[in-house]
């Protein structure tokens, strides 16, 4: 072993004495380098892509929702819900820990002195952080909600005030159709919000949920749905149907007076989850074809190595090399070169995705990818785990042209010369 790692260490990439990398190390390390930065930047991008349109989902719908009563002999549904201790107990039941909202929403009309456009007013209670709505701010401010002097105001998106031509101050009025009735309100824009997510932007108008329950005829315990976040993402689907069999399980025997659906954002977004779900395929089938070229890379840039080392081979034969020590030194060599490529390809694509995390140079089309710039997440968790399976990968795939090394002699050696 002592005279492998001295052999090791003295072997070089290029056998000439011009210095140059020889063109087969030149080609293995591009390739890895090149299969590894386009691996990391699909898995950021990828990831980003989720995360970000996920939290935009979620910012706007709850992620487990309650709904009111339905009443299955007469076909309908009740106008609102509140959170009454059973329904309180049955969430605790099912997600220990979780935070029921009160959270109603309202459809009615905006309307200016030119044009008009249909809208959800979206309301919640104390309870709701509002970080998400924060965050989306662009002009203005969001309101205190809960504060009496912001009863009339409201945040609308940059997409709607555009298209009414409304800006900051502007007080537009907004009419509503209530059991069979029109009520008319004024607000007042206090704030321009914009997440990129079309399809909710152009929709969705916050306000203050004491004056949208005026304008429903609900009291002030009483909303068109309660929302509530799961323990964790992945538990969205398994926590709603838990909380749905609990709730007939308690209406059958009484504990509860109504029967109340439940529903959740990965139904109502399923749209959304469900492209978000084809990205996971384009990944593999990127993963497998950078495996395959970077694989195919490896194995002929390693043969043209030991092309050009024959003669070396068959020295270190013929002065009582093992088969198994020329093997163990070709495959020292072949991880020069794999090690070379990961330490460059991280510098690449680490590289590129900093550089796109700060500067968002690389933009996108909000309405088609409800997103105004590539996003970039780096989990460096992943990335080591990458790092780790290219070596592995590569070095298994190594283990071919290091054997052919191993069975030169040194009579085919001089043949070769």
């Amino acid at each position: 072993m002592n005279f492998i790692l001295w052999a090791s260490r003295r072997l070089k990439l290029n056998p000439n004495s011009n210095g140059a990398n020889a063109t087969g190390a030149v080609i293995a390390v591009a390739g890895v380098a090149l299969a590894l930065a386009i691996m990391e930047c699909t898995l950021a991008v990828v990831s980003g892509f989720k995360n970000q349109i996920t939290a935009r989902i979620m910012g706007f719908d709850g992620q487990v929702s309650v709904l009111p009563a339905y009443d299955y002999q007469s076909a309908t549904t009740a106008a609102s819900i509140s959170l009454s201790p059973a329904l309180l107990s049955a969430i605790e039941t099912v997600s220990p820990g979780a935070e029921p909202e009160l959270r109603l929403q309202q459809p009615g009309i905006l309307k200016t002195d030119t044009d008009f456009s249909g809208a959800y007013f979206l309301s919640y209670d104390s309870a709701h952080s509002y970080d998400f709505e924060r965050r989306a701010i662009v002009e203005g401010m969001l309101p205190d909600f809960f504060n009496p002097e912001s009863a009339n105001k409201i945040a609308i998106s940059k997409a709607s005030a555009t298209s009414l031509g409304l800006s900051l101050g502007d007080k537009p009025y907004a009419y509503f159709f209530v059991d069979g009735a029109v009520k008319a309100r004024r607000f007042e824009i206090a704030g321009i919000y914009e997440t990129g997510f079309s399809d909710y932007d152009k929709t969705i108008i916050f306000a203050p949920l004491a004056t949208m329950q005026g304008v429903s005829g609900l009291d002030s315990i009483s909303a068109t749905q309660i929302v509530f976040d799961a323990s964790t993402v992945d538990d969205i689907e398994s926590e709603a149907a838990d909380l749905q069999n609990l709730l007939i399980s308690q209406y059958h025997l009484g504990h509860i007076e109504h029967l109340y659906p439940v529903d959740n954002v990965k139904h109502t977004g399923a749209v959304f989850f469900n492209w978000l779900d084809l990205l996971d395929t384009n990944v593999v089938v990127i993963f497998i074809l950078m495996a395959c070229v970077a694989g195919f890379t490896l194995i002929s840039s390693m043969f043209i190595l030991i092309l050009d080392r024959i003669s070396t081979i068959g020295l270190l034969r013929a002065m009582g090399a093992t088969k198994r020590q020329v093997r163990l030194l070709f495959a020292s060599l072949a991880m020069k070169v794999v090690g070379a490529g990961i330490i460059i390809g991280n510098i690449i694509g680490l590289g590129i995705l900093y550089w796109q995390q700060t500067t968002q140079t690389l933009k996108l089309n909000p309405d088609m990818y409800y997103l105004p710039a590539v996003p970039v997440e780096i989990n460096w968790g992943w990335v080591v785990i990458l790092n780790v399976c290219v070596a592995a990968v590569a070095a298994a795939v190594l283990l071919l042209p290091a054997g052919m090394a191993a069975r030169v002699s040194p009579a085919s050696s001089m043949r070769f010369e």
